[in-house]
């Protein structure tokens, strides 16, 4: 815990929070927890997934539509896959051009179609792409 005098040369240093674990928002904390967990997925047969995401809820226009990259569970055909990863939003405006999801989805033969929920932008996504599978 930092004392008064900390704080108000913190304060008076142009910073608006001591450094402290409990000043970080939640949904960052919710964010590096999700990357974490899906970096113990990446194991020797995780898969890429590359295809395109789209946003749900509300209206559905064009700002809504937007590219994906993953990392899956699995880089085997015709299995259930969990994943996670990057949305990029071209036509978005602001900071809703970029997300970070996590999924679960199914894989087949080079293809995988996935249904997730994106972190940073608090809406459900569905994702459609090419996965690098392997039949063995």
């Amino acid at each position: 815990m930092l004392a008064r005098a900390d704080l108000r040369e913190n304060m008076s240093a142009g910073c608006r929070e001591p450094y402290n674990l409990g000043a970080i928002p939640m949904k960052k904390w919710l964010v590096v927890m999700s990357l974490v967990s899906l970096g113990s997925l990446a194991h020797a047969e995780s898969g890429v997934f590359l295809g395109l995401s789209m946003q749900l809820g509300g209206n559905i226009s064009a700002r809504d539509i937007g590219v994906t990259a993953k990392v899956v569970s699995s880089n085997r055909e015709d299995r259930a896959v969990l994943g996670g990863g990057i949305n990029v939003y071209p036509f978005g405006s602001g900071p809703t051009r970029v997300g970070i999801d996590v999924g679960a989805g199914y894989q087949g033969s080079r293809f995988g179609a996935m249904v997730g929920y994106d972190l940073l932008l608090g809406r459900p996504t569905l994702n459609a792409g090419y996965v690098n599978t392997t039949n063995r």
